[in-house]
């Protein structure tokens, strides 16, 4: 059984796709109505970090249902919230960050985190920060600031004339970068032109700098070179500008550390979370922020001026601590790393040799595949031929689920796709899912 547009009354995304109807899902599979078994290699949009069907899971938050799904954060706490912030934060203290709200999605946790910022420069008597840096390409979110943030020229063509203004960076993105060797030379590029663009603007303008510290889908998966965050800390610090850490992706466990800001010692001013803070069983996020900044606000304004419907809802808290109290009580970052390390050693060796295949990197538990008409000039694919759409639809087809990006190449061409199992993952479905990768490329007409 299958749904194809104008069957039913659900306003699907795509109005051309055919979209199988999902019966259920345990571990890594999802089987349709029809019997058939995919194997969910990306979690959906890289939120499933800890199976489908997790009895554990689901338990958690039917026991906080059954007592109350729902107060409003503005006139009552629960204790499920207090006991996820305290997980939270007890995880978050050698970031610095101890004081967590919990929103219902990644783009509101962003909006919340810009807002805290902006806020923030104001009560400490800094009003003419006005100015946001964010990095191109990126992504941040589909609410109209968090989108404005995002760095994918694309969007600007149908939803320009809604966006705000911010300063962009490049995004550290190794595969296509203007330096030799992206490791030693990429961090002296990319704060060259941070410099510049501080000294043009006026650092004192600007109130935060947002970033993936990880990237997703915008690169696909590459990381900073290693001294890069010190090295843009050190230029926040010096002009006074906020760090936001948007670990909605790459966070909750997903690069093979909790918190990604760990694999380079960062201690952002605020920083988000969201899809693996939940792993797809109930829409959660996280805002994270220091005490002395609250403090700040206290002695100003004081409160944070944001709220939002499901701010703090004990649903949600539960959700999130059932996710926390697995990974803790399975020592899932632990047991699973040789699995991690196994999944990037066989994408590099399996896969990157592939005709199609110009760049395999990643971290932890995701990884990016890009794909590329010619592997030595590394030229793109033509944005008309839609390579990632057709070879992630026919991926699905064979039965194996992908998550496509384009765009990273020069805003418009360049096709790739994520690959993000469960954090729980054995090696045995490392070895299936290199395995059915390496198919679904062979299989592909170009």
């Amino acid at each position: 059984m299958s749904i194809t547009y104008p069957a039913g009354h659900v306003l699907l995304r795509s109005l051309t796709k055919n979209y199988p109807v999902i019966s259920h899902g345990k571990g890594i599979e999802l089987f349709d109505q029809d019997g058939k078994r995919y194997l969910d290699a990306c979690g959906g949009a890289l939120v499933v970090t800890l199976g489908h069907g997790n009895e554990e899971l689901v338990q958690g938050i039917a026991q906080q249902l059954s007592r109350v799904a729902y107060v409003n954060g503005m006139q009552f706490t629960s204790r499920i919230m207090e006991e996820c912030a305290d997980n939270l934060a007890k995880k978050a203290a050698p970031l610095g960050l101890d004081r967590v709200a919990l929103l219902s999605s990644g783009s509101e946790a962003v909006e919340a985190a810009i807002k805290f910022a902006r806020q923030l420069c104001v009560d400490r008597g800094e009003p003419k920060r006005t100015k946001l840096i964010t990095r191109t390409p990126g992504y941040h979110g589909n609410t109209l600031y968090a989108l404005s943030a995002s760095g994918r020229p694309h969007y600007k063509k149908l939803y320009g004339p809604l966006l705000s203004e911010v300063l962009t960076v490049s995004c550290p993105y190794g595969y296509r970068n203007p330096v030799k060797d992206y490791e030693s030379q990429g961090t002296d590029h990319y704060i060259a032109e941070l410099e510049q663009l501080l000294q043009k603007e006026g650092g004192d303008t600007i109130f935060a700098f947002i970033f993936e510290t990880i990237s997703g889908s915008s690169t696909g998966a590459w990381a900073p070179p290693q001294d890069y965050f010190q090295r843009v800390s050190d230029l926040c610090k010096k002009h006074g500008i906020l760090m936001i850490a948007d670990e909605v992706l790459c966070g909750s466990g997903r690069s093979g550390k909790f918190f990604a800001s760990e694999h380079f010692g960062l201690k952002p001013d605020i920083l988000v979370l969201g899809k693996g803070l939940n792993s797809g069983y109930m829409p959660v996020s996280a805002l994270l922020v220091q005490q002395k900044d609250l403090d700040t606000m206290k002695r100003s304004s004081g409160y944070f001026m944001h709220a939002q419907t499901y701010l703090q809802a004990p649903c949600m808290a539960a959700a999130a601590l059932a996710a926390l109290t697995y990974i803790d009580r399975n020592n899932t970052l632990t047991s699973g790393a040789s699995a991690a390390s196994a999944l990037q050693q066989q994408l590099r060796r399996k896969i990157a040799e592939h005709p199609l295949v110009g760049s395999v990197t990643g971290t932890g538990w995701l990884a990016g595949v890009e794909l590329v008409k010619n592997k030595e000039t590394k030229a793109p694919f033509a944005r008309a031929e839609k390579v990632a759409e057709r070879f992630v639809a026919h991926a699905q087809d064979t039965g194996i689920i992908f998550w496509p990006n384009v765009g990273q190449a020069n805003g418009t061409d360049g096709d790739l796709f994520m690959i993000g199992p469960p954090i729980n993952s054995s090696t045995a479905v490392v070895e299936e899912l290199t395995h059915r990768t390496l198919q679904a490329l062979d299989s592909f007409a170009v």
